[in-house]
């Protein structure tokens, strides 16, 4: 595509204009290839202005950088681009080199800070089965016509987003499924798209080691509702949370309220529980339907209420609705249950914020026959007044807890687990083993038959992040194990 093109729509300024052919964009200085434009973004740890010479050395034809940023000015070869922003021109770049694809998709963003994979994936699988074609990008992967990809962020960068959207209409892709993250809304990733549905889950104590204060947090979830919706588009918000209801009042527009709130336009009514799933009512526009769900817990209910919601709005018949709800198993890692033994319950999930802890915890206590598990850690580098917190959580609703590592980054784990043991009231309970395999194994060794046993904060993660290293990791693998040996074990007892 001729610069002209993608430059269309963007202030600029450029000594040296030349209408080049670019053969493609690049905000990593190592994926530049010759005749590639390279844009240099100013980040939180690295700036991306330190890293032109290399692009250059790489075989970069064209520079977008912030004004002001004017050593290359009088590079002969290469055409230098200076814009105000460079955070915001490569929105609009990116859009312009794809051909804008948003605009032959249906995009459904979802923001919270709980509840954004499930719903995600219930809504992809409502959509398959009323004859939609729908890819998922979000915390799991990025699902795009057969492909699926390993996520790296919940929300992508703006030139691999308007790619995945490029690829996903060229593939026949008609509805794309996007969690928005608040990290992503804040580095305005997703500028330069307009959404036809957002979705507000809830908002919970996560994320404030980059946005500082809950206001801040808010107000990042909030861009999703203000700035990047379509006229037409409507927001659908859990009136039940704080921060719902206080984005219900403060937005216009098409919306629709979930919750069990009398006010709720899509309401719950009643449920009933058990390790086999959830029975329910729910009244949405003033029509009472009956649904089961495979899926635990009251918070899966609300998940389960904003995917019918979605659905009203697009005029989905609810015999298929609540055919996929019903035969929706649930997504990897998110409360998902490990077999390999018949007389334990083990489940992992990727419970990593207080308020996700205390619902997962909540559900399995209110199910157990026996004692209640937990084995959780806190990640590194991350936000750390929720430590204690979650260790308060986890003493209070679970009967054995066992302080682990989780992703300890740059920091010592044995530190992070002193955090968390500050808020843990009943010290009895715990037993603190840094080893995370170890914690897996001696838990499910010491449980009794009956027990149940929640291991939490990685859930679908395949890895462990430890200093620079991410070694291989799978909760769900060495919790399969632990049970197969245990169980292997009773049985040559037996015999």
């Amino acid at each position: 595509m001729k610069l002209k093109e993608i430059l269309s729509g963007i202030e600029y300024y450029c000594r040296n204009f030349q209408n080049l052919e670019v053969r493609g964009i690049a905000i990593n200085s190592n994926q530049v290839f010759p005749g590639y434009m390279f844009v240099a973004i100013r980040g939180e740890e690295k700036d991306g202005h330190d890293f032109v010479y290399e692009a250059i050395e790489r075989g970069a034809s064209v520079l977008v950088v912030n004004k002001g940023f004017d050593q290359l000015m009088f590079h002969r070869n290469i055409v230098v681009i200076q814009v105000p922003d460079t955070r915001e021109a490569i929105c609009k770049i990116a859009a312009n080199f794809y051909g804008h694809p948003f605009r032959f998709l249906d995009i459904i963003g979802i923001t919270g800070t709980n509840g954004k994979t499930t719903v995600s994936f219930l809504l992809d699988k409502i959509f398959t089965y009323a004859g939609y074609h729908s890819g998922v990008i979000g915390t799991v992967c990025y699902r795009i016509g057969n492909r699926e990809i390993p996520s790296t962020n919940t929300t992508p960068d703006s030139v691999s987003l308007q790619k995945y959207m490029d690829e996903m209409v060229q593939s026949g892709q008609d509805v794309l499924i996007l969690e928005a993250s608040s990290h992503g809304l804040a580095q305005k990733r997703l500028n330069g798209i307009k959404f036809d549905c957002g979705i507000f889950t809830n908002l919970g104590k996560d994320h404030l080691d980059y946005h500082r204060d809950m206001e801040n947090y808010y107000r990042a979830k909030k861009i999703l509702f203000t700035e990047l919706l379509k006229d037409n588009g409507v927001a659908i918000i859990n009136i039940d949370d704080e921060y719902g209801h206080r984005l219900y009042g403060e937005i216009s527009g098409e919306k629709i309220r979930y919750g069990f709130s009398p006010q709720a336009d899509v309401r719950a009514v009643e449920y009933k529980m058990s390790f086999k799933g959830i029975s329910f009512k729910v009244d949405v526009m003033g029509r009472e339907i009956k649904v089961f769900s495979r899926l635990l817990g009251v918070h899966n209910i609300y998940n389960i209420l904003a995917a019918l919601a979605v659905a009203y709005r697009y005029n989905i018949e609810f015999s298929k609705v609540l055919y996929a709800i019903e035969n929706f198993t649930g997504v990897r890692g998110r409360l998902e249950r490990v077999f390999g033994s018949s007389h334990l319950k083990v489940f992992v999930d990727y419970a990593h914020t207080p308020d996700a802890l205390e619902n997962v915890l909540s559900t399995l206590r209110s199910l157990k026959k026996g004692r209640l598990w937990v084995v959780f850690g806190c990640g590194g580098n991350r936000y750390r007044e929720k430590r204690a917190i979650m260790g308060e959580i986890a003493s209070y609703l679970a009967d054995r807890v066992i302080i682990t590592s989780d992703n300890p980054r740059d920091e010592n784990p044995l530190d992070i687990i002193e955090d968390i043991l500050t808020g843990v009231k009943n010290k009895d309970k715990c037993e603190v083993i840094p080893a995370r395999k170890e914690a897996i194994e001696k838990t499910i060794e010491q449980a009794d038959i009956g027990d149940v046993i929640l291991i939490a904060g990685k859930g679908h993660e395949r890895y462990q992040i430890v200093g620079n290293l991410v070694i291989p990791f799978d909760d769900r693998e060495i919790a399969s194990r632990a049970l197969i040996r245990r169980t292997m074990r009773e049985m040559a007892n037996v015999s």
